[in-house]
């Protein structure tokens, strides 16, 4: 950093800055530990104020992650999920200006399996377009998708297809018509078993979040499930929340 810009700013904030550009650059890596405030102040030349106040300024930024016993570690570039509008995995990584890739596992045409059918209410003899892909962001492995489409109402969906790049759908709408409007979903958390350890490049028993979803068209009618395996340390999940009615508030 410019010597005079550092004079324009308080020490802890050039100090900081500094470590920013650092991250920023990949000097400093997701995962790694942060020289303590006594380091800190020692090999800057600063007080262990200072180093404290510049630790507090990261983290308020969320670059970094102060765990108790054992130091401040930089903060992997949570990608963030906000829980209120309905829109594609592709979608959401584009609006927040990353890129976005799919590794195929398996795409066939087949009888779903018994939750599906119940999920999606199926008469007997249903077939569904069944996608399965790891999903990239950044070329990292952040999730594991598994979707269901309805065969019924998209023949021919692989056809001519390369979901490797392209959005399910961006498909929907423009072949088919059918616009993704409401969605029932879930998530809970769970522990990576050893498969998807392997295909999303985490430790086994490592956190993950399972979400399940049923997506609706404009007309109500149930037309995919998915089912996905997320990274725990590579999603931050915001959902907004208004007060309800004041009458019946009783906390």
């Amino acid at each position: 950093m410019d010597h005079t810009k550092k004079q324009s700013v308080p020490r802890y904030l050039a100090t900081a800055q500094d470590i920013e550009a650092d991250i920023v650059a990949g000097r400093l890596s997701a995962g790694e530990r942060l020289p303590s405030e006594r380091d800190m102040a020692r090999d800057q030349q600063i007080s262990r104020m200072t180093a404290r106040h510049a630790l507090q300024h990261l983290t308020s930024r969320g670059l970094v992650e102060p765990q108790v016993g054992r130091g401040t570690f930089v903060r992997s570039g949570a990608i963030e999920q906000e829980l209120k509008t309905l829109s594609g995995f592709s979608e959401d990584m584009l609006l927040q200006g990353r890129e976005s890739s799919s590794i195929v596992i398996e795409a066939v045409t087949r009888t779903p399996d018994p939750r599906t059918i119940l999920a999606m209410s199926f008469p007997q003899g249903a077939l569904v377009h069944s996608l399965s892909r790891v999903r990239l962001v950044d070329g990292a492995p952040v999730a594991i998708e598994i979707s269901e489409i309805d065969a019924a109402r998209t023949p021919g969906f692989f056809e001519g297809s390369d979901f490797s790049r392209q959005s399910t759908y961006a498909r929907l709408r423009t072949i088919y018509g059918i616009i993704p409007t409401l969605a029932e979903q879930t998530l809970e958390a769970a522990a990576a078993e050893h498969e998807t350890a392997l295909r999303l490049k985490m430790p086994a028993g490592g956190p993950v979040l399972r979400l399940t979803r049923l997506t609706r068209d404009a007309q109500n009618n149930a037309f995919e499930f998915v089912r996905s395996v997320y990274r725990g340390d590579a999603f931050n999940m915001k959902v907004q929340l208004a007060l309800g009615n004041p009458a019946y508030d009783r906390s």
